[in-house]
């Protein structure tokens, strides 16, 4: 690896050099008196001569450039696959709703539902981590929960969501009116219609003081939330992450999206580890509650 680096480096300097021979070609005569330009043609023909000598020096350069170094990310990503019996995957990056999505990914399986560990990363470079996992409930509900802060309360406020709604639902009207279609299905402001509603208690004080939850089916999320697993591992991931924000969302014909979100590209351990036990321990709520289809249902 020594030895790579050095030609690596020598390659790159010579490269640089050629590089300015093609550019000055002509005035070397005046830095080097003693150097006669005729004897190979002139500064057309040692142009030439250096732009090959170039191309050679930076294919040589490419040939022994040592490999890339993994990023902290990529090794606790690593570590923590093995740890949850996962793979690790380096997906093609791609432009989705919340931003630049692929690179490094993590991908493992809970009660035959799998879970992936992934970064997006947004217009203005702002990277969050994600987990993500796709249910299919037969008993449907949605939610989304965040801890409960006076930024919180404005962000998810009523007023501000019933605004925002009303300038989607408009805005899905213009569009339907343009193609010349009538409306009709669920739209996505009729999807969101719940967060533009109060949030809900759950009957348990440390909860309701500690996060702020909004649901379309009251009795199922307090079913997910007053979990003794779920409060537990929510309890531990909000003592070491700000910001998280964990929801589930319908996507249509009975499937569900769970994502856990928390800002920043996330290497801590313990915060991977606190991550996945809400993930997982939302799953097997949903599962030992009868509100998870079967493998078979969604094998089928």
């Amino acid at each position: 690896m020594p030895v790579r680096k050095l030609f690596f480096t020598l390659f790159g300097l010579l490269s640089i050099a050629a590089f300015a021979v093609v550019l000055w070609a002509p005035l070397l005569s005046s830095v080097f008196p003693d150097l006669d330009l005729e004897l190979i043609g002139g500064a057309a023909h040692l142009r030439l001569y250096a732009g090959g000598a170039l191309v050679v020096l930076l294919v040589l350069r490419i040939l022994v450039q040592p490999p890339k170094q993994p990023s902290k990310r990529d090794i606790a990503w690593g570590e923590f696959a093995r740890s949850v019996g996962g793979e690790v995957t380096l997906e093609r990056r791609s432009i989705g709703p919340m931003g630049w999505t692929g690179g490094t990914t993590v991908r493992w399986t809970t009660r035959d539902v799998k879970v992936t560990l992934t970064a997006c990363t947004d217009q203005d470079r702002n990277v969050d981590t994600h987990f993500v996992a796709d249910v299919i409930l037969t008993q449907p509900f949605q939610c989304h929960a965040v801890h409960e802060s006076m930024l919180t309360k404005v962000l998810f406020s009523t007023q501000l969501w019933n605004v925002a709604l009303r300038a989607v639902k408009e805005r899905e009207q213009r569009a339907a009116e343009g193609a010349g279609l009538a409306p009709g299905g669920a739209s996505m402001t009729d999807r969101l219609a719940f967060l533009g509603e109060k949030e809900i208690l759950v009957g348990d004080p440390k909860m309701d003081a500690s996060y702020l939850i909004k649901t379309d089916t009251p009795d199922r999320a307090r079913e997910l939330f007053v979990e003794s697993g779920v409060s537990c591992a929510l309890h531990e991931l909000d003592a070491i992450c700000t910001g998280w924000q964990l929801s589930l969302m319908w996507r249509g014909a009975g499937l569900h999206q769970m994502t856990l979100v928390v800002p920043g590209a996330m290497i801590d351990p313990r915060a991977l580890e606190a991550s996945r036990a809400l993930v997982e321990a939302s799953i097997r709520c949903l599962a030992d509650r009868g509100m998870l289809a079967s493998a078979s249902s969604r094998a089928a």
